[in-house]
């Protein structure tokens, strides 16, 4: 999965280099996301304290904020 997450991260930075800026297709953003979702769901339950714990935490807040973008109007939005 983390090779997987490291592709996906690639190909949107990728898209963040180029000139004029080109805006990601959903497919891609929405693949790394369901990866985001997949390693956070993983990692639940981790130890309290642990490095683990700390990656939970900012991939919820990564996975919030794009979620805010994507769905500006809740999840229950979604189409």
């Amino acid at each position: 999965m983390e090779a997987q997450i490291s592709i996906a991260h690639q190909d949107l930075d990728a898209f963040g280099h180029s000139e004029p800026p080109v805006r990601a297709p959903m497919t891609l953003t929405d693949r790394m996301h369901a990866l985001l979702v997949a390693r956070a769901d993983a990692l639940m339950g981790c130890a309290e304290g642990s490095p683990e714990e700390t990656e939970l935490a900012a991939l919820a807040d990564a996975i919030d904020a794009y979620e805010a973008v994507r769905w500006p109007s809740g999840k229950n939005s979604r189409q």
